[in-house]
């Protein structure tokens, strides 16, 4: 009969009325059926047969009680006829019922019973497909040996060719830690072999999933892959398809080219190793060329990379394997006996490779006997391995990995249950060998030999495979307690490993320490890199500790990568880094701001981040760190002020290269680099001091320390993301400040030397920003301290693209910035309770010679939220703004333009913008004398007075608001401007700490505006003279409390009080500093105290020094 006539079967069972004929039908259409799917891969065997003769069918096999007794069918028969049979259903109460039994046999069933149902899923529900069972179950029998004979190829095939599933599966795990890459990896292998096996069949659209752009790119992430654990399995897959895919022949032969490097070569030998499964002759022959060739010589890991590839060939073509292995062992190399061992874990049959298990033990033995042992590590790996290829089976069952490898065999072979029972007693035998390990005493010989074999069964077991962590996960739903708790075992055991590795590997080693225990310490350092590769929320449900460790084993790596002077290590200890911040952005720890960061901080050359960044396994990673190894490179030298134009654009070109809106921090770090880039460009096309002043918005260096804050704040953000004990605040801001006083002075009195600021300068940014950063402010700070005070304009070309100045606005600002009936042309900064910009009237924003005017917004900030909403704090702006209508004409007072309260998105208000610098600035620069003190502040008193007259305060009086205007013939005069505050009303909360009187922090109940400007103004009085604040605190809230608790008198006035010729000047600032704001001093009383101390003051030098 044909298979059709026995599937019909199922429709009939309800038509049979003898029992044992329904029986025998039953069983005799189901195992077809099974067969048909399992077998012959069938993918819709039950179409066109009717659902409801099905139904009817199934509704008579479950009263015969037929469905409870399949234990006489193959376990992938019965889970896969009964998932196809649930799928042909119609809905309803049988489909529900036959699903129940399916998705028990999914996670009750053995590898091959979820093999064959879950490829149906993939083809079907692939939704189903998800959750910690169902992956660890999917991940082991993908590690499955060979000899085994449970195929996940077309489950691998599956998950690669469905859109829905290959994100999940392929294309995020290619990215991941090394267990997820490892999988994604054998999922290639796998699916490569299925799309071979279909070609070979005869059907040649299999390999076509292969040439997607997803997979193509995980593809070549993988093959990269610096770990032979996962490009080995590529590279077989490239082996595998070479023959239905001409261009994965072409690129292997390409890639055996002498011209290429140690990479190409190694995965192009395991491919051609791979190849033998489709093209054994050719491939053979092939191979044997290749290890008589020079390619051997140069580099002596080829014949163990060649190997990698013989697992697959040695399934299909055993005795051509065989000869090659002949021809492999001659050499008697250690690394060659360690694949051949991975190669016999295949379980390919007892006898396989057996000669060769032979050949290599003896020339193992034969090699230690002539060794010198000096390389401790290498003697003990020599015996271990001879050992695990010997006779010597008692001892290599008792090992971790051999106990991993049996409990697969136990998924493979009995249940789940059964495997997930033995992974408890490997648990124990874990928790044994780590106290081994910590009891190991390394001050002897055989302590270090006995720590290094402990270290190696655990990498084995536990590190450079899943294996037991998916085996953990097989655990009953019943038993959920108990899986907490074996996650909390299996965490606290990698916190002991950590804890081991962080102490024995993580001191810095000296030049030529590496030499003599090179295996012992490179493999010690690859446990390393596995172990922080390993680790994760799959291994630790406890969040805090997890981040702990990760965090310490970054900090570690990064601290012994930046002392480290051993040389043969150097990549391995790149490569650990880079997986340790790679995991720190995996699980949100840090971001990849961070990471540029750190690598820039710790590493010391190109090399250092080449090596990192070709380690890290997340693209945005590796692109922003060969970004941060061109600005590396940039910066070697930069004795010409061309290079340092190009290592600012490099500097540009790594803001570039950072992800885009990936998060906050991110963001900030390209904007920061951005806008630092644009202004040292600026600023090195600049040819004098003045040229530089005229481009700067405010002084000449004001903007680069802007850029310079923002960028100093990020780095020790970062560095305290990374726990580091001896973060600092940045102090380049303060050198870069006191060069910029310097500036000034030498623009406004003639040349000075700038060279000790600038090397004050340098001397900070190397302690506060990465190296490349650094050296490029360094030599940016260092031309422009070379410059003249003034000189001609060039017209010189740049390296850089010349751009118009980029004005920052905020958020809220509209497209058009247009508010009320002004044009916004530029920033000028943020007062007390708004921000201030330049503006035009909206008619004349195209002509060149338009007035400008100051434009203030509120801005509702943390003063003003002291005690106002948001709500109040506007309402308030428009009630008071509207008392400056009242103004006088004054030559101290900023002429009022308008007030709009109407205006979008927020109410203006528009005064005169007044040209100069403000007495900040002054103070800064010591561009005062006492005399020109004294006539400032007669001359802010006369139009503080004249504001009081008319009841309106400014209330926010403070140096900055001070701009000295200079008139016509040379006279100057201090202007009152930012009326952001003003009013007839003091507003709660809203000042400035330095210069804020008690009942403006809410001390006192009072809301008079007058008394506000005079505490104000007598604050500023005392700095005017001795340049000196009046109080001193470390904090905002320090400042703020010395104004609330002082006493009327002091402690500078005090001293004012002790000489003859300050005592009236003191009294006179006493009279407006006192606490009750009714007992204060009016302005007028002031401004005439003020005429009657100038005598008395004006001969003093400036500025007055209190001490003595």
């Amino acid at each position: 009969m044909r298979t059709r006539d026995y599937l019909e079967g199922l429709t009939q069972l309800h038509r049979l009325s003898d029992p044992e004929e329904r029986r025998g039908v039953w069983r005799q259409s189901l195992a077809t059926l099974g067969a048909t799917i399992v077998n012959l891969q069938h993918p819709a065997p039950l179409e066109g047969l009717d659902p409801d003769d099905l139904l009817r069918s199934v509704e008579q096999a479950s009263a015969d009680r037929l469905l409870e007794d399949l234990d006489w069918l193959p376990g992938p028969f019965a889970a896969a006829s009964l998932y196809e049979f649930a799928a042909a259903l119609p809905p309803g109460s049988a489909k529900r019922d036959l699903g129940r039994l399916v998705f028990r046999r999914l996670h009750s069933g053995n590898a091959a019973t979820f093999v064959a149902l879950a490829t149906r899923l993939a083809l079907g529900r692939a939704r189903v497909l998800s959750g910690p069972g169902v992956r660890a179950r999917v991940a082991l029998a993908l590690d499955l040996p060979i000899g085994t004979g449970a195929r996940a190829d077309s489950l691998a095939y599956a998950l690669i060719s469905s859109t829905e599933l290959r994100d999940e599966w392929l294309l995020r795990p290619a990215m991941g830690s090394l267990p997820s890459r490892r999988l994604a990896a054998r999922l290639i292998e796998r699916a490569a072999r299925e799309a071979a096996q279909r070609a070979a069949d005869g059907d040649p659209s299999g390999v076509l999933v292969f040439r997607t752009p997803e997979v193509s790119r995980a593809w070549q992430r993988l093959l990269d892959d610096r770990e032979s654990l996962v490009w080995r399995h590529v590279a077989s897959a490239r082996g595998l398809l070479s023959g239905a895919l001409p261009e994965f022949e072409e690129q292997i032969h390409q890639h055996l080219a002498p011209n290429l490097s140690v990479t190409e070569w190694r995965r192009a030998a395991a491919s051609l190793a791979a190849s033998i499964t489709v093209q054994p002759e050719s491939a053979l022959s092939a191979c044997h060329r290749l290890l008589a060739s020079d390619l051997v010589e140069k580099d002596k890991g080829l014949p163990s990379a060649l190997m990698l590839g013989l697992p697959r060939a040695a399934e299909r073509e055993p005795e051509a394997v065989e000869e090659l292995l002949e021809l492999l062992v001659r050499e008697g190399s250690l690394s060659v006996a360690e694949v051949l061992l991975d190669l016999r874990r295949e379980r390919l049959g007892e006898d396989f490779a057996a000669w060769a298990a032979q050949r290599a033990r003896v020339q193992l033995r034969e090699a230690l006997a002539a060794d010198d042992r000096i390389d401790e590590g290498k003697a003990a790996l020599m015996i271990a391995v001879a050992n695990e290829l010997g006779e010597r089976q008692a001892d290599a069952a008792g090992s971790l990995p051999q106990m991993v490898a049996d409990a697969l065999s136990a998924f493979a072979e009995e249940s789940p249950v059964v495997a997930a029972r033995m992974a408890q007693d490997i648990l124990t035998a874990t928790e044994e060998r780590i106290s081994k390990l910590e009891d190991c005493d390394l001050g002897e010989r055989i302590g270090r030999q006995t720590a290094f074999l402990a270290l190696r069964e655990l990498d084995a077991a536990l590190l450079s495979t899943d294996g037991l962590v998916n085996l953990l996960v097989l655990q009953r739903r019943s038993e959920a307690e108990e899986e907490a708790d074996t996650r909390r075992t299996l965490g606290d055991i990698f916190q002991r490993l950590t804890n081991w590795l962080v102490i024995h590997e993580g001191e810095p080693m000296a030049a030529g320490d590496d030499s003599t225990q090179f295996t012992l310490r490179i493999r010690r350092l690859q446990s390393f890199l596995h172990l922080v590769d390993a680790d994760g929320q799959q291994v630790e449900p406890r969040e805090h500790l997890l981040r702990a460790r990760r965090v310490l084993t970054t900090r570690v790596l990064l601290t012994r990568l930046q002392q480290d002077h051993g040389r043969g290590l150097r990549r391995a200890l790149c490569a650990a880094s880079a997986r340790a911040m790679d995991a720190l952005v995996r699980e949100e720890v840090a971001e990849i701001s961070d990471v540029v960061l750190f690598a820039g901080d710790f590493g010391a050359n190109t090399d250092d981040i080449r090596s990192i960044s070709e380690a890290s396994m997340m693209p945005e990673v590796e692109r922003a760190l060969d970004a941060y190894e061109v600005l590396e490179r940039a910066t070697e030298s930069l004795d010409r002020v061309d290079r340092v134009l190009l290592a600012v654009d490099a500097m540009s070109k790594l803001a570039t290269d950072l992800p885009v809106a990936c998060s906050p921090r991110v963001e900030a770090l390209r904007g920061a680099l951005s806008r630092l880039a644009r202004g040292l460009g600026g600023a090195l096309r600049c040819d004098s001091l003045s040229e530089l002043a005229e481009r700067s918005t405010d002084t000449p260096l004001g903007d680069l320390e802007d850029y310079v804050v923002d960028l100093a704040q990020l780095v020790a953000g970062a560095r305290r993301r990374l726990s580091m004990l001896d973060v600092e605040e940045p102090y380049s801001v303060a050198t870069l400040r006191l060069m910029d006083v310097r500036v000034q002075r030498v623009i406004r009195s003639g040349p000075e030397p700038l060279d000790e600021e600038a090397e004050a300068f340098v001397e900070a940014a190397q302690h506060d920003f990465p190296h490349a950063i650094a050296r490029v402010l360094g030599a940016a700070v260092r031309y422009i301290a070379r410059l003249p005070d003034d000189a001609p304009r060039s017209s010189r070309p740049s390296l850089l693209t010349v751009s118009k100045k980029v004005v920052k606005m905020p958020a809220w600002m509209p497209p058009s910035r247009t508010l009320g009936g002004f044009y916004v042309t530029d920033t000028i900064g943020n007062g007390a309770g708004g921000s201030v910009f330049a503006a035009k009237r909206s008619g004349e924003r195209h002509t060149a010679q338009a007035e400008l005017f100051a434009l203030k917004v509120p801005d509702y900030s943390g003063a003003a939220a002291r005690t106002l909403s948001e709500a109040e704090f506007l309402r308030l702006f428009r009630e008071e703004a509207g008392a400056l209508l009242a103004l006088p004409d004054h030559a101290n007072i900023a002429r009022f333009v308008t007030f709009d309260a109407g205006a979008r998105p927020k109410p203006i208000l528009v005064m005169e913008l007044v040209e100069g610098p403000n007495i900040e600035r002054l103070l800064e620069t010591n561009d005062l004398s006492m005399a020109r003190s004294l006539s400032l502040l007669e001359g802010v008193a006369a139009g503080l007075e004249a504001m009081h007259a008319i009841g309106v305060g400014h209330l926010d009086v403070k140096p900055s608001n001070i701009i000295v205007r200079q008139g016509a013939l040379g006279e100057e005069s201090p202007v009152l401007v930012d009326f952001g505050l003003a009013g007839r009303h003091m507003r709660p909360g809203c000042g400035t700490a330095e210069y804020g009187a008690p009942e403006v922090w809410g001390a006192l109940p009072s809301d008079a505006a007058p008394p506000v400007d005079v505490y104000a103004f007598c604050c500023m009085a005392f700095e005017l003279i001795t340049n000196l604040c009046l109080f001193n605190a470390d904090t905002e809230i320090g400042m703020i409390g010395a104004h609330v608790e002082h006493d009327g008198v002091p402690e500078g006035i005090q001293q004012l009080t002790r000489f003859d010729e300050t005592k009236r000047f003191a009294r006179l600032l006493q009279a407006g500093l006192r606490r009750q704001p009714s007992q204060r001093a009016s302005m007028a009383q002031i401004r005439a105290g003020l005429a009657e101390v100038r005598d008395e003051l004006g001969g003093l030098p400036w500025p007055l020094v209190l001490a003595g």
